[in-house]
């Protein structure tokens, strides 16, 4: 409870609150402070802290200007300040007797907080965001009236809120002290809640990005992620210096906790292939939607805010069922109808480039693994549907075990063996790779091969990079840093230009190739175990 002063010492806290200025200077009058009096007055603070954070423009006007607060018409003009100011009547008296020194130690204590305070407050937000999400009924109620987070006949008749309450003390204190603001702080945190999760999205790709074109980066920050912090590793590597120069709230993040953020780093590019495959099949079905009603894709692309016209909607009865049937697809288009409709743009327009791309990677793929096992080639050319056996593709352990491995080759072959099969022999007839528009026949594909794999097994540490990524061969810092890599390439124009377009089919090519014949435990003898 807080003590009440006698008449003779009305002023002596707004005394004790201005000595606060010379805190550090004079730790006598600190310590004869009574310990009562400071928690007193760090709890007033915290509160009154909450309540400006939860009201801009009521803080905006009081920090210009303390005074304000002994003004009857600028208090009655703000009826939040009002009710406030009745129900914490200990930072009343504070701030009415002394303002300019409550609103000095406020400031204060907001600045020192700052990041801190900042990376508590999403915390606590993101569990009450998330526990409101959980329970849509508690959420409706509480955002109507968020004053009833005090009424104890409510919060008896929601056991899952009374539990959810107990366990985030901090978070019920600031919740019950102050419901509209911490509710209108709620509220805003979860309209943000995407864009913010896109934010953080973007940094781990751009630092994932970085790290897959500085293979030797990375391999030591993974090993030690404090070197971040360590000047003198930072200074040896400009490219990890420039990086960070350009990043910055992603370089702040890095520094306060470097073994955390590298956690998420590594977790984040163990789900890439699957996330990208996830964002690549969301936009190749809305690609397909719009291919199919170029009517209602005509209109979305000159106006991408029509998908949030409730009338245009109602209009496009096909356009609804779609929408309610990619929920995630739907959410984003809504939430940033210009970015999502500029992204489909661009993917239909490398729509027809990429498919072929990715065609002549597998149906290459599959070309070498036939011409490896002439008696499955034999029988399957003969007969495309044994793709489809279960007792055929048993019995040929290689031909499982290499589908097992191309899941997306398996994909393909099984939807619709007889047209895989016929593509696959157009592309046996033509010959491999070549160059200028020159296919090479496959005794001169196979030597391009066995000797880029020769170059491979001769310098391991450039295998296992490239295979691990082989879109490096199209980093020019990493081609810079390689230069046996790039004069090999430079003498095998086939192999650069092969590699250049399509690097994952030709190194899945030489590792098949040259896999047989490597020494076991190289980068190339399992290359399945190098892929990430």
């Amino acid at each position: 409870m807080r003590q009440r002063r006698c008449p003779q010492g009305k002023h002596l806290l707004a005394l004790v609150s201005l000595s606060a200025c010379f805190w550090i200077g004079t730790p006598a009058s600190a310590q004869s402070m009574p310990a009562q009096d400071r928690d007193t007055t760090h709890r007033e603070l915290g509160s009154f802290d909450s309540f400006m954070d939860g009201h801009p423009e009521i803080a905006e006007q009081l920090r210009k200007d303390p005074s304000l607060v002994q003004e009857k018409t600028f208090v009655a003009n703000h009826p939040d300040l009002q009710k406030y100011l009745q129900d914490h009547p200990g930072v009343n008296e504070e701030i009415r007797e002394n303002p300019d020194a409550f609103m000095h130690q406020e400031e204060q204590r907001s600045d020192r907080r700052g990041d801190f305070r900042n990376r508590d407050e999403r915390r606590e937000l993101t569990n009450l965001d998330g526990f409101l999400d959980s329970h849509p009924e508690i959420a409706e109620q509480l955002r109507k009236d968020p004053s009833l987070v005090n009424s104890k006949e409510f919060v008896a008749k929601h056991p899952a809120l009374q539990e959810f309450l107990q366990g985030h003390g901090e978070l019920a204190q600031e919740l019950r002290q102050n419901p509209n603001g911490f509710m209108n702080q709620e509220e805003r945190f979860d309209q943000r809640g995407d864009v913010r999760d896109r934010d953080e999205h973007r940094e781990m790709a751009n630092m994932d990005r970085f790290l897959d074109g500085h293979p030797e980066i990375a391999e030591q920050l993974r090993k030690d992620p404090s070197l971040v912090n360590n000047k003198e590793f930072v200074a040896k590597h400009p490219a990890l210096q420039e990086f960070l120069q350009g990043h910055g709230e992603l370089a702040q993040e890095l520094r306060q906790n470097p073994n955390g953020f590298m956690n998420q780093e590594e977790r984040f590019d163990q789900r890439g292939d699957l996330r990208d495959r996830d964002e690549h099949r969301e936009m190749a079905n809305m690609d397909r939607f719009l291919d199919g009603h170029p009517e209602i894709a005509e209109q979305l692309r000159k106006d991408p805010s029509l998908v949030n016209n409730k009338e245009f909607n109602a209009k496009h009865p096909a356009l609804q069922e779609f929408l309610q049937g990619h929920g995630e697809l739907a959410q984003e288009l809504r939430q940033n109808p210009n970015a999502f409709m500029n992204q489909e743009q661009r993917f239909d327009r490398r729509d027809d480039s990429r498919d072929r791309d990715f065609q002549r990677g597998q149906l290459a793929s599959m070309d070498q693994f036939l011409d490896g096992h002439p008696e499955i080639a034999e029988q399957l050319r003969k007969n495309p549907a044994l793709l489809n056996d279960k007792k055929f593709v048993n019995a040929h352990p290689a031909l499982q075990s290499y589908l097992q491995q191309h899941p997306q080759v398996r994909q393909e072959a099984i939807e619709n063996p007889n047209a895989f099969m016929h593509q696959e022999q157009r592309f046996d007839h033509q010959g491999g790779f070549g160059q200028n528009g020159q296919r090479f026949d496959h005794d001169t594909q196979r030597g391009e091969l066995a000797n880029f794999g020769q170059f491979l097994g001769g310098h391991e540490n450039i295998a296992q990079q490239i295979s691990k990524n082989p879109s490096l061969v199209n980093n020019a810092e990493y081609m810079e840093n390689h230069p046996e890599l790039k004069a090999y390439l430079r003498a095998h124009p086939g192999v650069q230009e092969e590699l250049k377009e399509n690097p994952q089919a030709l190194m899945q090519s030489v590792q098949q190739q040259a896999g047989k014949a490597a020494p076991k435990g190289s980068a190339l003898a399992h290359p399945q175990e190098k892929q990430y």
